[in-house]
């Protein structure tokens, strides 16, 4: 059983990285994107990763969450409470709250709600990151 919920946290991972290659990808296109549209494959590959991880980004935020749950009900079950990991969680559902709050109330990607979104994406590693060494430290 730690198996499968040690693969349902590389899920949440792999979901989490994908969110944040929304705001990868647009700065790469910012900085870069004439040099890469001017190569013959570099316009293809781009539009495909943008129509996979910008378009789908609240998708790829849900499959987080999803996997989050699973995780929890699963390492709770085995293994009960995990300070480091409810705060991990609690930091990813505030995550969620704004990114909700942001694509169905403001619809506006400007403002403090939008900073503080990226903000929380930089703690939210840094939470995971403590979730996974601090165990292996103690």
């Amino acid at each position: 059983m730690s198996e499968i919920g040690g693969f349902l946290g590389w899920l949440i991972i792999i979901a989490y990285v994908g969110t944040i290659l929304n705001y990868i990808l647009k700065v790469v296109n910012k900085k870069y994107g004439k040099n890469i549209s001017s190569g013959p494959t570099g316009k293809p590959i781009m539009s495909v990763l943008m129509k996979v991880f910008i378009r789908q980004h609240r998708y790829w935020g849900f499959a987080t969450v999803l996997f989050l749950l699973l995780h929890f009900l699963l390492q709770f079950n085995q293994f009960g409470i995990s300070i480091t990991g409810v705060i991990a969680a609690a930091i990813l559902i505030l995550q969620v709250c704004l990114g909700m709050y942001g694509a169905y109330l403001h619809k506006k990607r400007t403002g403090a709600w939008f900073w503080t979104h990226r903000v929380i994406a930089i703690l939210l590693i840094l939470g995971v990151a403590i979730h996974l060494l601090l165990p292996a430290l103690i």
